[in-house]
Parts: structure tokens; sequence; C-alpha cells
């Protein structure tokens, strides 16, 4: 029976240092993460910034407060000395799909006997920020939109995420342009 005990304490510690072995990083590879921008960076930078000529600063952010507005934003801070703005609107994060998907998956669990407690997400806070920077030596100014939310499920848990669908962006820079030529009028 010693011998047994002996045998099973070996196989737990051979078993889990093989597992800890297998969680070590290169630290060449981790020294080449630090710094470098995550994937899809520039892509995103491309999709949140454009260009607009012939225009001032001033202009620019109340076009885009003007913007944010139309969309149903509440402006939250606005510093024209270093063209920051900051907006936030709150939704509702309910899908039919997603509570649907939960309940099924209660009523499963409960035919096999198994407790599943369903989670789902109830409403969020959309949050945008807009930086605004003049091209120096042009009569330009260079404008990048960022879009995030934080999501609050039936837990009262919640999760940040940031916004990288192209078509928001799009909407955003649209409505913005309209808005911009209506204020240089």
């Amino acid at each position: 029976m010693r011998s047994l005990n002996r045998l099973a304490l070996f196989v737990a510690i051979a078993v889990g240092a093989a597992g800890l072995s297998g969680c070590q990083t290169d630290p060449n590879e981790i020294a080449m993460k630090i710094g470098a921008p995550p994937a899809g960076t520039v892509e995103l930078r491309s999709m949140q910034s454009r260009r607009f000529e012939n225009t001032n600063s001033l202009s620019v952010l109340n076009a885009a407060t003007q913007t944010l507005q139309d969309l149903g934003f509440t402006i939250q801070e606005s510093a024209s000395s270093v063209g920051v703005l900051s907006a936030q609107k709150q939704r509702d994060a309910e899908e039919t799909g997603e509570v649907a998907g939960q309940i099924a998956l209660t009523v499963f669990s409960a035919l096999l006997g198994v407790a599943h407690e369903p989670v789902w997400d109830k409403d969020q806070r959309i949050n945008v920020t807009v930086v605004e920077a003049p091209v120096p030596g042009t009569n330009q100014v260079d404008l990048r939109v960022g879009f995030d939310r934080t999501v609050r499920n039936t837990k009262n848990m919640y999760r940040a995420e940031l916004i990288i669908e192209p078509k928001i962006y799009q909407e955003f820079f649209e409505k913005f342009s309209q808005s911009l030529f209506l204020e240089s009028k």
C-alpha cells in the first residue's frame, strides 16, 4: 500500500511538472513582443483617422460635437485647447439569440441533472473619444475617433471592448463631413 501511495505521488508530481514546463515562454520571444503594436493596429488606425483640408481646430471640434449629439451621445468632456472631446451613451445590450441560447442550455442542463445559471448581456455604455491635431505648416487637421463599450451582464459583471466595426467609423465620418460642411458656411 505504501508503494502505491508513493507511486501516486510520483505520478502527480511528474504530471504537474510536465504541465508547468509546457507553460514556459522563451525570454527572447517575450522581449520581441514588448513595445510591439498588437496585430491589426495599422488597420485600426486607418479606420479611425481622417485628414480634413481647409479647416481649423475649433470648426472640427464643433462639428464633432454636433455629430456625436446627432448620434445620441452626451458630451462628457471637451477641451478645445488640446483638441480632445469625449462622449458616451447608454444602450440595451440584450440580444434575442443570446437569451434563447442561455435558456435552451439551462433546459438541456436540467434534463441531464446539471445546474446551469443563465447569463446574458444586459446593458452597455458606449464611449467615444475624438482627438484632433493640426498638421504643421498646412491648413489641414487630422481627426481620430475611437469607440469602445463597457457591457454589463445579468450577474452585474462587466467587460470592456474596443469597437472595431468599420461601418460605425464610416457612419461617423460621413455624418461628421456633412456637419463640418455646414459648420464652414
